[in-house]
C-alpha cells in the first residue's frame, strides 16, 4: 500500500504533538526510518508542506503571501489580516509581502491554495470581457 505526502504529514504530526524533546528525537527517528523502508524520501518536501499546513491549522495559524504593485502601509496591511481571519478562522496570521511591480495596480493573496486577483490586469480583462471584447 502507498502511503500518501498528507498521510505521512498527519502521522508525523499525530507523533510529535505535546510530546518531549526525547519522545519528537524517538519519533523523528522512526519516521525516517520508516521513509527509508518504503523508499519514499523523494517525497520529504511535499510531506513538509502538508505537514506545515496541519500544524498551522491545528494551531490556528494561516500563511498567505501577497503580492502587491506597491509596498503596503499599515492600515492596508491591518485590513488584509483581518479579512484572513474572518476569512478562515485563523488566530494568527503570517503575511509574507512582495512588490511586483509588473502587477502595475492592485493586489494578488494567495492563501489555502486560494489566489484572490484583484490586480488591475485582471481587473482591465474582466471589464473587456463584460463590454464584448
Amino acid at each position: 500500500m502507498k502511503i500518501s505526502a498528507r498521510q505521512y504529514a498527519q502521522g508525523l504530526y499525530d507523533s510529535v504533538v505535546e510530546k518531549t524533546e526525547a519522545q519528537i528525537k524517538i519519533a523523528l527517528k522512526n519516521f525516517t526510518a520508516l521513509l527509508a523502508k518504503n523508499l519514499d524520501f523523494n517525497k520529504v518536501k511535499e510531506i513538509i508542506e502538508r505537514f506545515e499546513e496541519i500544524w498551522e491549522k491545528e494551531h490556528g495559524e494561516l500563511r498567505a503571501e501577497l503580492l502587491s504593485a506597491r509596498e503596503l502601509g499599515p492600515t492596508a496591511r491591518e485590513t488584509v489580516i483581518d479579512y484572513l481571519k474572518k476569512k478562515t478562522g485563523a488566530k494568527k496570521i503570517m503575511l509574507g509581502e512582495e512588490v511586483d511591480r509588473k502587477l502595475l495596480g492592485g493586489f494578488v493573496l494567495k492563501y489555502n491554495n486560494k489566489v484572490l486577483d484583484g490586480s488591475l490586469k485582471t481587473s482591465l480583462a474582466e471589464l473587456k470581457e463584460e463590454i464584448g471584447g
